[in-house]
């Protein structure tokens, strides 16, 4: 069953690379520790710990890490998503919501409490990716 918000954690060893793929949900990638590279087409953007990237629908990229990493991934669907940037936005990471995500990865995804959690992820990409 297909949520409309979704969370992964990814571990990547020192120069790891992942195929380039796009992704058919928005995606906020959260750097939980060491250093990434991100390739977007022809640009490459590097974020470490703590530094976070909203990837809008359908962004086509890769990741390869320069240190040993771990990326925690927030995906959303076009249901969720009204309001949020359509381009690509840098900022860093709320405090709250890496522990929302530690707390999402103990629970059952598809319970009450877990739904409630996603909204307060949802909440916090909102505020995260204000314009000023």
């Amino acid at each position: 069953m297909s949520l409309p918000i979704e969370y992964a954690r990814l571990n990547l060893l020192v120069a790891e690379k992942t195929k380039r793929q796009r992704q058919y949900k928005a995606q906020l990638l959260v750097i939980r520790s060491g250093d990434i590279n991100i390739r977007l087409g022809k640009t490459l953007i590097t974020l470490n710990q703590s530094q976070s990237i909203w990837l809008p629908h359908d962004c086509l990229y890769s990741l390869e890490s320069i240190t040993a990493s771990q990326i925690d991934i927030l995906s959303f669907s076009a249901r969720v998503t009204a309001g949020l940037p359509t381009s690509l936005y840098r900022c860093t990471a709320s405090p709250l919501l890496p522990l929302l995500i530690d707390e999402l990865i103990t629970i059952d995804k598809t319970s009450i409490s877990a739904q409630h959690l996603f909204q307060v992820c949802l909440d916090q990409v909102h505020k995260l990716t204000e314009h000023d």
